[in-house]
């Protein structure tokens, strides 16, 4: 910061208008989850019911993503999220796929679904002097596998939200994973979404059969306000079927010149609390310790 202040007197010496940052990577954060599990393909609703769903797959944190996957004899799921360098908005990968010579022992139905799905969450500062039209684009291609008959349910999704920084923490933990994605999929409180930051923009769209679909989301920024941006990617399948949204989802700001970054309020991941609680330990330790007092001699 020290060095930005200074170098500001000698730009306007040389006669050289400030450029404004472009948003760093370190106000980023995602999870995921993933599953396979037995099913009952119900052909009156064209859909494969789950029996007894767990979420049995694993999730991975770090600074600047998530990754989730699930494998098992039902088949396999997987997902990941990572922050873009260079768009400056979540990368976001989903996969899914069913073992076609997979029998659940009775009587768990006749065939399984593999579900995965991940979410990530950007904060940005809009740095202009007047305000702007921010416009953010989506596109998802997905690849399916041949038609498998009685998989009329299988699909990917994605959800694209911008939202206000007020009234949102995101929490990694899995009970509560609704509240993270809460604003990306909804628009009104409901179950497990207690309460809603303002929604400034959303849109979701699905995908049936191999090919793409395109969204757009915009909002009228002010100086100095700060938002998030959200984006929730879905894949699943069943009855012996592929759904592949592995390298297809694309996210553009129509310009991200006047963007800083504005990190993302979260919730400790729960290795944090005992550091956290370590801290407090110490520093009532110290609050505790006896005050020593000069006395004036004599």
């Amino acid at each position: 910061m020290r060095r930005q202040l200074l170098a500001l007197p000698l730009l306007s010496v040389l006669g050289i208008a400030p450029v404004h940052a472009t948003p760093t990577q370190t106000s980023f954060a995602a999870d995921g989850y993933s599953s396979t599990w037995d099913c009952r393909y119900r052909a009156d609703m064209s859909r494969c019911n789950p029996v007894n769903p767990t979420l049995n797959g694993s999730t991975t944190h770090w600074p600047g993503g998530a990754s989730s996957s699930a494998t098992s004899a039902r088949g396999e799921a997987w997902s990941l999220a990572v922050a873009d360098p260079g768009a400056y908005l979540p990368i976001l990968k989903t996969y899914a796929s069913s073992n076609p010579n997979y029998v659940p022992a009775a009587p768990n139905g006749d065939t399984s679904m593999a579900d995965a799905n991940i979410w990530g969450v950007q904060g940005y500062r809009y740095t202009g002097a007047t305000p702007f039209e921010l416009t953010v684009s989506v596109t998802l291609d997905s690849q399916f596998s041949p038609a498998v008959s009685g998989a009329g349910y299988n699909h990917s999704f994605f959800a694209v939200s911008l939202f206000d920084t007020e009234g949102y923490t995101f929490d990694y933990n899995l009970n509560a994973q609704s509240g993270s994605s809460c604003p990306i999929l909804r628009t009104a409180s409901g179950p497990g979404c207690a309460n809603l930051p303002e929604i400034f923009a959303r849109d979701q769209r699905f995908l049936y059969d191999t090919g793409s679909v395109t969204t757009t989301v915009s909002y009228m920024l002010n100086p100095g306000q700060t938002f998030y941006v959200g984006a929730y990617l879905d894949a699943n399948v069943c009855c012996g079927g592929v759904v592949d949204s592995s390298h297809t989802l694309t996210m553009r700001f129509n310009d991200a010149a006047m963007l800083d970054s504005f990190a993302v309020a979260m919730v400790p991941e729960p290795g944090q609390w005992a550091l956290m609680l370590t801290g407090l330990a110490l520093l009532s330790g110290f609050a505790r310790r006896p005050r020593i007092v000069s006395r004036p001699r004599g």
